[in-house]
């Protein structure tokens, strides 16, 4: 299956100047380990952070009564304050650092399965068939509570009042509509079947009505929104709420969870009443502690952007641009059967991804579940199988071991009638020896000599025989250990020849789509856009049994084989540009943190202090040099903002849209029928259903007949047009281009920073040499603000593709404003030709203004994605404000410590002392562990790349012996006689 590239494993040099540390010199080592150590590295971070403002805070309360004469000011209270601060930011932008993966898939599709299997948890998250399981979206963050009753933590949000009268204002329209037809005189076939598809739109509603408020459909046909919410007053408390839940078990937690994410009925009010809560839910947020979820991953459980309830899919549609990775889970013997579900996503989401630079294999994988479901004659009855030289020498060595076992089985069955026999011949033979041993006399002693004989021999006999059983029997359990692993084999090539079929299938059905980007051969993309799609194939069910030491099910012989750690290891591998980068900004601000409270802690006395005025050298030697390092900064970030403005896809009309007006021409008229994307289809659409699209004003929804989901969302299909006339420009500048700005201009940081230091030092030398010895030895601390820049300016490039993956989003917006009058008017036609009258004025209205309304769409998204490009020199012009005052920062901890403060007062002095010594005895061990190249090396290595297995491995598993007995094909009377005869012969006493 598809696999992760990296680069190839490297040592790691030791750290040896003071500021090379083992997290910023290890460019060169493969990502998993690197991200490891950087992640590690901040958490270090910040542990010593905390011990820090601890220790700080402490000593700002011993001092405190020396305030007023001076004591902070000898302390250098203000500056740490603001050191501490710092620390408290750094450690929130960690703490709300997200990195959102999107788990999507169809109802029974396995989903829930591969989350809990993910998470560790075996029944965490409820799974079923039912709907209610995968209509509620469930985002799984990791749980940083560590109170043991806190284990597993939960919140879920209820949906608006706002947004339930939305849907049931919608539901009493459609049941009046749907009655209508009902009622009507005409039963036409075609009545019939819209009648159907009218119920289909009812259902999701009247299901919820009826889990909910406890109707019946014959009971709300005479009610309003109104009636319908008065009759329960106690759910009006529910909605807008969010409720928390937690447990120390996760039984316990599961049990609890079931009544918010399945059909669970239980108390929710005070009114005593039980009902399942599931339609009134929006989301809900699981918290659990797995390895999985750490530094910022986060499992999004999506319903799906075509929910039946409006806000849910609002809910999964908001999350959709903000995924890092999306997951679309499939079931292989469904894939296998249907050669249509290689189409797993609807166009309108893969635009929506090429938009968001997310549709490849970086971002994209498809998850192939419940691979442990495959029949193995159906299997080897396909081409490919036929053609797999490997599996067919497999299974003629299966039929010769086969043949092999029976004929051993034969063998001992043969055996063992001679054995019966010849216990027959004993017992014969020792009746006769007890009978003549009673009259013994000289008459009967040659025949008791010849009974014996007879006895003895046939005893002799058996016994020989009875060892060849024996040694057949271990004969017969070697074979069944061979025909065991062959078995195991077969089914597991079977269901990798049935992976590598569907894989190939996906592929080119995702080369197809993808190619609308429009990428050269050559072009840098390519990397990227190759046309391919990552896929995992998993068993859940495979997994838990390795885990659990169960019963393995035949083809998964070992954990690795169930494909479950490759997906973690593929989410894990897909999420690391997203970590590091925020651990980079992290750790360099960790490390001027680290600069400022080491220069603030240094050994004061062991140096010559500095008898001048202080407010002095801060007016006096440094602005100058402040403002031109400014000064030249804010001249690049002029220069940079216009290189990015120059990249906008929108900045000029250079898209021509005048193909746009004849595609929307093609997708209004497609309106007309049932299946809009067939152009061989001829069946019209119902005028009930067309008219229920008109009320909706294009909006999306979902009518379902039977399992079968139909689904409507003419304002996406317009919007869409507009997109994929823009998505390969707009994928090109904004996801690429524009993020790649930052290169050359790292390199302008450079030379600014370099030539500010060197003026730094220049401005010293003239005004205040007596400073210089003290300043050089701070100096190279200053180069981790350059990095700081450079980490601002990076984040403010990608904030413009960020900001822009809001932006699209809203054309359908802008387009349905156009179409609204039209809709209104369309809905005002009534009686008999109504729907071809509607018709007729959507089709006009694509003829003669559709050319209008997508300019206006144009300009619409022009002038929000110019504001977003505008906001850029402001950004960056704050980046250079910012790194004046990280300088000012240093510079001021360098000077609390050397000059002679105006007052001096003993105890201040004294609890100063002592708190540099512990800040100096934290740092030294901080310094250790960020330097130690043998700490990092024995992290574990849980973000090593984990395969699919492509070969076979077989672990033995010991047959019992009651297996062997009860395999051979014997007479089991006759086998239990034997031993009865061996047992009872034992205590014959032989005279």
């Amino acid at each position: 299956m598809s696999g992760h590239p990296s680069a190839a494993p490297e040592a790691l040099a030791p750290a040896r100047d003071s500021d090379a540390f083992t997290w910023n010199t290890c460019d060169s080592v493969k990502d998993q380990k690197r991200i490891q150590i950087k992640e590690e590295a901040l958490r270090v971070g910040l542990e010593q952070c905390e011990k820090l403002i601890t220790r700080l805070q402490s000593s700002f309360a011993n001092v405190s009564h020396l305030d007023e004469r001076g004591g902070s000011s000898i302390l250098g209270r203000e500056n740490l304050q603001n050191w501490i601060e710092n620390c408290r930011n750094l450690i929130k932008r960690r703490d709300k650092f997200e990195v959102l993966v999107g788990v999507a898939g169809p109802t029974g599709s396995g989903k829930t399965y591969a989350l809990n299997a993910l998470i560790g948890f075996r029944e965490l998250l409820p799974t079923s068939n039912q709907e209610a399981v995968t209509a509620v979206p469930c985002k799984v963050a990791y749980n940083d509570d560590d109170k043991p009753a806190f284990k597993f933590r939960a919140i879920v949000t209820f949906r608006t009042r706002a947004n339930l009268i939305k849907q049931l204002d919608k539901f009493f329209e459609d049941l009046k509509g749907r009655n209508e037809l009902r009622d009507s005189a005409s039963k036409s076939a075609e009545d019939f079947a819209a009648l159907r598809t009218a119920n289909g739109a009812l259902k999701p509603t009247l299901e919820m009505v009826k889990i909910v408020f406890g109707f019946e459909e014959r009971e709300v046909e005479n009610m309003t929104t109104e009636s319908l919410l008065a009759s329960r007053q106690d759910i009006g408390k529910l909605l807008g709420s969010t409720k928390k839940l937690h447990r120390g078990n996760a039984d316990e937690f599961s049990e609890l969870m079931k009544p918010y994410m399945d059909s669970t009925v239980a108390q929710h009010t005070k009114s005593g009443s039980e009902f399942a809560a599931w339609p009134l839910i929006d989301q809900v947020q699981v918290f659990v502690k797995a390895d999985i979820l750490r530094n910022g991953i986060v499992l999004v459980d999506l319903p799906g952007l075509a929910d039946a309830v409006e806000s849910r899919a609002a809910v999964a549609e908001d999350f959709f641009p903000k995924l890092v990775a999306t997951l679309i889970v499939s079931p292989a013997r469904r894939a296998a059967d249907d050669s249509t579900s290689v189409k797993l996503m609807s166009d309108h989401q893969e635009l929506w991804m090429m938009m968001d630079g997310k549709f490849h294999r970086r971002s994209y994988c498809i998850v192939l579940s419940q691979i442990d479901q495959i029949d193995r004659k159906s299997a080897l009855r396909t081409q490919d199988a036929k053609s797999n030289t490997e599996l067919q020498k497999l299974l003629q060595e299966e039929t010769q071991l086969k043949s092999k076992l029976k004929e051993k089985q034969d063998e001992q069955k043969a055996i063992r009638h001679k054995i019966s026999q010849l216990c027959k011949v004993i017992k014969t033979a020792r009746d006769e020896v007890k009978k003549l041993n009673k009259v013994a006399n000289g008459v009967t002693q040659g025949k008791l000599k010849r009974a014996r004989s007879k006895r003895d021999r046939a005893t002799s006999n058996r016994e020989v025989h009875q060892a060849t059983v024996e040694g057949l029997k271990q004969e017969t359990k070697v074979l069944r250990e061979d025909l065991k692993r062959l078995n195991d084999k077969i089914t597991f090539i079977c269901i990798q020849e049935r992976n590598r079929f569907l894989e190939k299938r996906i592929q080119h059905d995702f080369q197809t789509r993808q190619s609308v980007m429009a990428v050269d051969a050559h072009d840098i993309l390519r990397g990227a856009y190759d046309g391919k799609v990552s896929a995992c194939p998993i068993s859940a069910k495979a997994y838990w049994q390795c885990v659990n030491d169960e019963e393995r099910l035949l083809g998964f012989p070992e954990t690795q084989f169930s494909g479950i750690p490759h997906l973690a290891s593929w989410i894990r591998n897909v999420t690391i540009p997203e970590r590091e980068i925020q651990a980079n900004a992290l750790l360099h601000d960790l490390h001027n943190l680290f600069n400022v409270i080491q220069t603030w802690s240094s050994e004061e006395w062991n140096q010559s202090r500095l008898q001048v005025n202080r407010k002095w050298v801060e007016d006096k030697v440094f602005p100058s040099v402040y403002y031109t390092m400014k000064e030249r900064l804010d001249k690049h970030w002029d220069s940079l903002s216009k290189d990015a403005q120059k990249k906008n896809p929108l900045k000029d009309r250079r898209v021509s849209l005048n193909g746009c007006r004849n595609e929307c021409i093609k997708v209004v008229n497609g309106w007309s029928y049932k299946n809009s994307e067939n152009e061989a289809s001829d069946e019209k659409i119902h005028w009930l259903t067309y008219q229920a699209n008109i009320t909706r004003m294009g909006d999306k929804f979902v009518r379902k007949i039977g399992d079968k989901e139909i689904k409507y969302s003419w304002m996406a299909n317009i919007s869409d047009v507009l997109r994929r006339t823009i998505v390969t420009d707009w994928n090109r500048s904004l996801n690429h281009d524009i993020p790649a700005l930052a290169g050359p201009s790292c390199k302008e940081i450079d030379i600014i920073w370099k030539v500010f230091l060197k003026q730094l030092e220049i401005s010293v030398s003239k005004t205040l040499p007596d400073l210089l010895p003290s300043l050089r030895g701070v100096m190279p601390k200053l180069d981790v603000i350059k990095e700081q820049v450079k980490d601002q300016m990076r984040e403010a490039l990608r904030n413009i593709s960020k900001d822009a993956s809001e932006v699209h989003p809203g054309l359908k917006k802008s387009v349905q404003k156009k179409w609204k009058h039209t809709f209104n008017k369309a809905k005002k036609e009534k009686g008999r030709g109504s729907f071809a009258r509607r018709q007729k004025l959507l089709g006009e209205f694509a003829e003669t203004s559709s050319t209008k309304m997508f300019n206006a769409a144009f300009q619409e998204m022009r002038v929000q994605l110019n504001l977003n490009f505008d906001k850029l020199p402001e950004t960056l012009m704050g980046i250079s404000t910012r790194t004046i005052q990280i300088v000012e920062q240093n510079i001021a901890m360098l000077l609390n410590n050397i000059l002679v403060p105006d007052v001096k007062l003993e105890d201040a002095v004294v609890e100063k002392l002592e708190l540099q010594q512990y800040v100096r005895q934290v740092l030294l061990e901080w310094d250790l562990e960020w330097k130690v190249p043998e700490a990092m090396h024995a992290l574990k290595d849980s973000n090593e790349n984990v395969e699919f297995p492509t070969e076979y491995s077989y672990t033995k598993v010991e047959l019992d012996e009651d297996e062997d007995v009860m395999d051979i094909e014997g007479d089991d009377d006759t086998n239990a006689q034997i031993d009865g005869d061996i047992d009872t012969d034992m205590d014959v006493e032989d005279n």
